[in-house]
């Protein structure tokens, strides 16, 4: 059995964090319940690196945006990646590059959603929670049925470090005098 190393926590403010350059990605069936699986892998590798509250409205974020894709893509999977680099999360949902199943199952590609669901989701991922609002929020729709959906964020730098308060003496038993 592997032994797993123990992962070690950068604070955003840790000078080693400022060349931190990680891209995470996971692939997923596109059944029922796969965007609320890849919000909860999104957040435990937002926590991985320390992203601290907004790893769970990056997390919600992914999982409005998997959420439109399971429902309009056409492709059998589908792609989560989160990109952290420079203190910004980029993540992109994607179908693009999975099997298509129009040319060998016939028919025509679907037709895209109406521009108000798009323009809905594309209101809903910007307001996404409390915090650095999400930006270059973007919705593609290909010619084959593909679909893409890309947004970014800005981590936000965690207050200063504080020491921890000085710990009580305990040093002494309870009922000793002096």
């Amino acid at each position: 059995m592997a032994k797993l190393a123990a992962s070690s926590r950068l604070s955003l403010s840790d000078p080693k964090r400022s060349a931190l350059d990680v891209s995470w990605t996971c692939s997923l069936r596109r059944t029922s319940g796969s965007d609320a699986l890849a919000a909860r892998l999104s957040r435990s590798a937002l926590e991985t690196l320390s992203c601290g509250p907004d790893g769970a409205r990056i997390a919600q974020a992914v999982l409005v945006a998997c959420g439109y894709v399971v429902t309009h893509g056409r492709a059998r999977r589908f792609r989560v990646t989160l990109g952290v680099e420079d203190g910004h999360c980029s993540v992109c949902v994607t179908d693009t590059g999975y099997d298509q199943p129009s040319a060998h199952g016939g028919g025509t590609p679907p037709e895209p959603p109406s521009s108000t669901e798009t323009a809905r989701l594309c209101r809903q991922l910007a307001g996404a929670g409390d915090g650095e609002p999400l930006d270059g929020v973007q919705v593609h729709h290909t010619a084959d049925g593909a679909v893409l959906v890309r947004f970014r964020t800005r981590l936000p730098e965690p207050p200063a470090h504080r020491s921890p308060p000085d710990a009580p003496d305990h040093s002494r038993g309870p009922g000793t005098r002096g």
